[in-house]
């Protein structure tokens, strides 16, 4: 059975590439029948904060990615220290690490030297081939050292990465790397091993900036004597000027943190979609898909191994695209969640219909509805519009010939269609252009200089409110 892994580090807000991180091994998990293990990389103890714990976890099921349902357990890799003490032993009694006594300053003395004949720095420690009996008796005497793994030289490490195909690194550009400190306390890439190993994780679908690490861990796993997991490293997001996508890099209003989506009033099934699109590809032409539908279709082999450049305009589509298709039950739900209102399908149907329309996010929605629902309130000086050469004059004539008009539709056929055609009529009749007699009509009806055409206002306001709102402008 494939096993996929989720582990944050509970060290800040719900990024963009972190959400995108979880969604691919997610669909991936599903695709294939497969588990999900969720696991808090919460070994950094300063930076680590439960409130960041408790907003990633609800930014995931925002999502629809509810982890502590689909994971057994929540793991914790900080709750495994002995466990990662045990192994550090184990790798010790089986001469695959060993501690090493240089100083920092020596090891500077090193790099600088290094960089002064213009060679890469490769540490091969000296101590890599010292008899055991003397190591353990100069940390027995309390001499500070690390712990390395003894790397072999001159070996060629190949994987076949999921994403970006084969992968080769020799390991004479790695040398002895640091695995953990002298008090047993495991560093990143030996933690991850034994972790992914103890929770019979399959397959490491992770960021690209980890590959540096891919290598290294290989050599662990093989240290350790079980099998290694198939790594794919998803490529990185980028912003518009091609750096690595950061809150820091851009402007403040592209969201780049899933908490910014939700405030900014984004549904989460376009978010998902627009996450899902940031470096994979159907091979079709149809972009609109629920979670449920990139259970079914996501494929590795769709995933671009290029970097991803982040476009929030597409992400803004992504949302406008599932605020228009969701159903409106759906809609007033989320939209209800968002403000703290109480609106039902049943009586605010034809608003929602409407403001769905012209809004990109659930915010742009409450300016729709408030000249759909409530009265907006009148300031003549907004009729007027010099371009279209509508003065105090003609709006008398044609706000008067409006309400007549009204008047003389009968509540049964008050309708769009309906308005339409007997206002056309009248702009005939009249003989103006018709901006002349709609200008004037829809701005009566939402005191907004952009709102939805007048017949449409009228229709959803009902005849009796529609003729009250160009009644007032009459009388002024």
């Amino acid at each position: 059975m494939i096993v996929v892994r989720m582990p944050p580090s509970p060290t800040g807000p719900l990024h963009l590439g972190t959400a995108r991180a979880a969604l691919f091994n997610y669909l991936y998990a599903k695709k294939n029948n497969g588990k999900i293990v969720f696991r808090w990389e919460d070994t950094d103890k300063e930076r680590s904060k439960k409130e960041f714990e408790v907003a990633i976890l609800e930014g995931l099921k925002w999502l629809g990615m509810d982890f502590e349902k689909e994971s057994e357990k929540i793991y914790r890799q900080s709750e495994n220290a002995d466990f990662h003490a045990e192994w550090l032993k184990k790798l010790w009694e089986k001469n695959k690490i060993f501690p090493c006594f240089l100083t920092p300053a020596e090891l500077d003395a090193l790099r600088k030297d290094a960089a002064q004949k213009k060679i890469n720095f490769v540490f091969w420690s000296p101590t890599r081939e010292e008899d055991k009996a003397i190591l353990q008796k100069r940390m027995d005497s309390g001499e500070k050292y690390v712990w390395r793994l003894k790397v072999p030289k001159d070996r060629n490490i190949i994987f076949q990465d999921l994403i970006r195909g084969k992968v080769e690194v020799n390991t004479n550009t790695l040398g002895d790397f640091v695995i953990a400190r002298s008090d047993g306390s495991v560093l990143y890439p030996l933690a991850n091993v034994l972790d992914d190993m103890q929770q019979g994780i399959t397959h490491v679908l992770r960021g690209e900036d980890g590959i540096s690490n891919t290598p290294k861990q290989i050599l662990l796993f093989e240290a350790i004597g079980t099998k290694v997991p198939e790594y794919g490293h998803i490529p990185l997001v980028l912003d518009q000027k091609k750096r690595k996508l950061s809150k820091r890099n851009v402007d403040p209003s592209v969201c780049v943190l899933i908490p910014d989506f939700r405030a900014e009033g984004f549904v989460p099934e376009g978010v998902v979609n627009g996450l899902a699109f940031l470096g994979w590809n159907p091979k079709t032409t149809e972009e609109i898909f629920s979670l449920e539908e990139l259970e079914k279709i996501f494929d590795l082999k769709n995933v671009n191994p290029g970097a991803a450049q982040y476009d929030f305009e597409k992400m803004k589509w992504f949302n406008v695209q599932w605020m228009r298709k969701m159903p409106l039950e759906k809609l007033i739900a989320y939209y209800n969640k968002f403000t703290g209102s109480e609106f039902t399908a049943d009586v605010h149907g034809k608003v929602f219909e409407e403001a769905r329309e012209k809004a990109k996010t659930l915010e742009e929605i409450t300016p729709e509805l408030e000249y759909l629902i409530k009265d907006p309130g009148c300031n003549p000086q907004k009729l007027l519009n010099e371009k279209m050469k509508i003065d105090t004059s003609l709006i008398k004539i044609v706000m008067a010939d409006i309400y007549k008009m009204l008047e003389g539709i009968d509540v049964s056929d008050f309708n769009r269609e309906r308005i339409r055609e007997e206002s056309v009529k009248r702009i005939e009749t009249l003989g103006l252009k018709n901006g002349q007699y709609l200008w004037p009509f829809r701005v009566a009806l939402s005191n907004n200089e952009k709102s939805s055409p007048p017949f449409v206002i009228a229709e959803i306001v009902g005849k009796e409110e529609a003729m009250r709102r160009i009644k007032r402008t009459v009388n002024n």
